[in-house]
């Protein structure tokens, strides 16, 4: 007899609360210069790879015009000489 498999993240399968509270501890504990506790598992332990390993992004909003528009510009005459 065949069982079909349910879609899922396994054992970190949990609530978007219990999600959203492991990330909150996770940012806390990353803001106090802590790195992650391996001694954690399921949640908080994912939360905390992810928070701990997450690129920085630039919002877009905060950068100013200008300097978004020297940035686009160089972007395309880079890509112009690849061509």
């Amino acid at each position: 007899m065949c069982f079909q498999r349910k879609a899922g993240l396994g054992r970190y399968n949990s609530t978007r609360p219990e999600w959203l509270a492991a990330y909150r501890n996770a940012r806390c504990m990353r803001s106090s210069g802590k790195e992650p506790d391996a001694s954690l598992s399921g949640i908080a332990w994912k939360a905390q790879l992810i928070v701990a390993h997450e690129r920085g992004r630039i919002d877009s909003l905060a950068v100013p015009l200008g300097a978004r528009l020297i940035a686009k510009n160089l972007i395309d005459e880079i890509l112009a000489e690849e061509n």
